[in-house]
């Protein structure tokens, strides 16, 4: 309780004006200093309700800001200590109590501080904060839009917190929170408190997204493409994806996977996850050769996955889909239809020169 007293500037000067010596000279005090004595009362009680509001009011919405764009990594207490040590360098202890015992004597002093606090609900309930906090991601980055205003926000390991402040805001708020950094999450509205800062972990988990992309695996005929470091350009692969007009083209295969059906930073974080999705992957190996030892398929698997290629497309892909796939060589072609499943990747196996058409 004394640590929570000592860091509210003004509070020490005020107990002392409260413990003063007024007990000490109320049995010599006239009968008319009984008003005063309540007015003094009525004062101090106000003006410790004033400041105890301004300074939460300060504290929850303004100091993020301040402490950041002007005081940098200097406490804001602390700067508060060094100007009290400054003022009361100049100015006695004694005459500061004193003017201040006599300014709570006074009834302008009661009208002053009554006047003050419809301001202060004022300032509460046209104060919006949220506070957006980083979970274990290493660098989170945001935008957080309302209306037409946007505030990019950064959060890393070196500043987890960071705070996003409406002031003057007179209609309710809800802020869109988009998530540029990690991939792979939807925007997200959250309705924020008149004066009651909220808070946020990012990125939200609720508001990942369900991808369902679609795996090509070069195999039947493409073995002789392992090994390869650029790309075979005799073949040519056209996809299909169900809402656009024209199919995407690729000219030139690798040994590597091919990922499709999202954007390129959500495919890019998927292949990753995906990386351990190999089940299927082992039992067509195995199935395609069953003297195959577990290290040989582990070669190859790595081959495939380890340096991935990627398909970006405009729309999502969802469950039910079908992808329409054909890869192309100068003397005939393979095709085929993917059907998306109800699953983060599906997998299809291309067929390369020598297949049944």
């Amino acid at each position: 309780m004394t640590a929570l007293v000592n860091r509210i500037p003004g509070a020490l000067t005020l107990i002392a004006a409260f413990r003063g010596d007024e007990g000490s000279r109320a049995a010599d005090s006239p009968p008319s200093e009984a008003t005063n004595r309540t007015a003094f009362t009525a004062n101090a009680a106000l003006l410790a309700i004033v400041w105890t509001l301004l300074w939460l009011w300060f504290t929850a919405h303004v100091k993020p800001h301040v402490s950041t764009f002007i005081f940098g990594g200097v406490s804001l207490a602390s700067l508060s200590v060094v100007a009290a040590a400054v003022f009361f360098s100049f100015v006695k202890k004694e005459d500061a109590v004193s003017r201040l015992r006599g300014w709570l004597h006074s009834r302008t002093s009661t009208r002053t501080l009554l006047a003050s606090l419809p301001l202060i609900a004022f300032a509460y309930a046209t104060t919006f904060t949220l506070y957006l906090t980083a979970g274990d991601t290493a660098e989170v980055r945001l935008i957080v839009r309302n209306g037409g205003s946007s505030t990019p926000v950064t959060l890393s390991s070196a500043q987890k917190q960071k705070a996003v402040s409406y002031f003057f805001a007179f209609r309710p708020v809800t802020v869109r929170i988009e998530t540029v950094s990690p991939s792979g999450y939807n925007a997200g509205d959250l309705r924020l408190r008149r004066g009651i800062p909220a808070e946020l972990a990012v990125p939200d988990r609720s508001w990942k997204k369900s991808l369902f992309v679609v795996r090509l695996i070069p195999l039947y005929n493409l073995v002789d493409l392992r090994g390869r470091t650029d790309p075979d350009m005799h073949y040519v692969l056209r996809v299909f994806v169900p809402g656009a007009r024209q199919p995407i083209e690729r000219s030139g295969l690798t040994f590597g996977a091919i990922y499709l059906g999202a954007s390129l930073a959500d495919l890019q974080a998927q292949s990753k996850e995906a990386r351990s999705v190999i089940a299927d992957l082992r039992n067509t190996l195995h199935g395609l050769d069953s003297e195959m030892g577990p290290r040989d398929i582990d070669d190859i698997i790595g081959d495939w996955l380890d340096a991935p290629k990627f398909i970006p497309t405009t729309t999502e892909l969802k469950p039910g889909d079908q992808v329409r796939v054909v890869l192309e060589w100068p003397d005939g072609k393979s095709e085929q239809t993917v059907k998306v499943a109800a699953a983060p990747v599906t997998t299809a196996f291309l067929s390369g020169k020598g297949a049944e058409e």
